[in-house]
């Protein structure tokens, strides 16, 4: 009985291998994304809300990808209210722990998703694309590459280029959002 047991589990464990590509709120996590460090996503919420203290209700994509090769995963927000979006895009950050808190090491302004990784890198970070459209801008993908200290600000000017799409999905075109209102 007790090697039926044993066997069963082992066959459950076996079949279940899919959740791994789930995210805790079993929505299918992206190709580019691995899971959120232990409380994180709640750290980013605290990290928003003090950032953007007269933003309004605002929403947010997340996606978590360890950028620098340092072991712990940065985190890639893009941000959606009125607060941040304009006809061109709305921002995008891309955040790095330092310490218990988080540290902007991008603002990119009207940026649109998809936004993916690529397998290329700069001074010790991974290149990102993000999509771009509006402002009567013709639309693109843009290329961001790290300059030392951070993304390019704003993805349809130099030193961002135009570039063909590709990477590795981060932030789908279509992402879920999660909403956020002062006062949580």
């Amino acid at each position: 009985m007790n090697r039926l047991i044993i066997f069963a589990s082992i066959a459950l464990a076996a079949c279940s291998g899919s959740s791994a590509e789930q995210d805790e709120a079993g929505e299918p996590r992206l190709e580019g994304t691995s899971p959120a460090p232990a409380n994180a996503e709640e750290d980013i919420r605290h990290f928003l809300l003090q950032e953007y203290p007269d933003a309004g209700p605002m929403q947010y994509a997340l996606a978590w990808k360890d950028l620098d090769g340092d072991g712990a995963d940065e985190a890639i927000v893009h941000l959606v209210a009125p607060y941040f979006c304009g006809t061109g895009g709305c921002n995008t950050l891309v955040l790095t722990q330092a310490g218990p808190m988080w540290h902007k090491v991008g603002e990119i302004s009207v940026s649109r998703t998809p936004i993916t990784v690529m397998d290329t890198s700069s001074n010790g970070w991974q290149d990102l694309t993000v999509a771009f459209a509006g402002g009567g801008a013709p639309s693109g993908t843009a290329l961001l590459r790290f300059d030392g200290e951070t993304y390019p600000s704003n993805p349809t000017v130099p030193p961002a280029e135009t570039v063909e799409a590709g990477g590795t999905v981060l932030i789908g075109e279509d992402p879920t959002l999660t909403k956020l209102e002062i006062g949580e």
